[in-house]
């Protein structure tokens, strides 16, 4: 599965507030991912000390070994 983390940070509050949307678009671009977090930080989602720091892209495998259900 693959997902976007879109990760926030507040020095006010001292914490990390993270955005996750799944199955991100292939072709999507750096521009197009910050452009996205500052639309959220305009439209005041999160608290106003809160300020863009990082996205990432995560793409996890499983590998299930059984299932008793």
């Amino acid at each position: 599965m693959k997902r976007l983390v879109m990760t926030f940070y507040s020095e006010v509050e001292n914490r990390r507030r993270r955005i996750t949307l799944n199955e991100p678009k292939d072709d999507l671009t750096s521009d197009q991912v910050m452009n996205a977090m500052q639309a959220l930080v305009d439209a005041k989602v999160l608290d106003p000390s809160y300020v863009i720091e990082r996205a990432t892209i995560v793409e996890t495998n499983t590998n299930e070994f059984f299932d008793l259900v």
